[in-house]
């Protein structure tokens, strides 16, 4: 099912902000399972394939947006 929904361009950079901090915590969790490590917060995920998964899930999303929205 599709839905469109109307917003002004604020509304929608928040949008955007909030899934690309989603992005972030997913890289940080892939960043995490390559390299045993990472500064500051992660996703809580149950391996490296699942975060990398999430992590194009939303990056797809974001470029579905910014596709529809055109450019600022």
């Amino acid at each position: 099912m599709k839905k469109t929904v109307t917003l002004d361009e604020l509304e929608w950079g928040q949008i955007l902000d909030g899934l690309s901090y989603r992005v972030e915590l997913y890289e940080n969790a892939v960043r995490y399972y390559e390299e045993g490590y990472c500064e500051g917060e992660i996703a809580e995920v149950s391996g490296e394939d699942e975060a990398r998964r999430l992590q194009d899930w939303y990056l797809d999303i974001i470029a579905r947006i910014q596709k529809q929205i055109g450019p600022n």
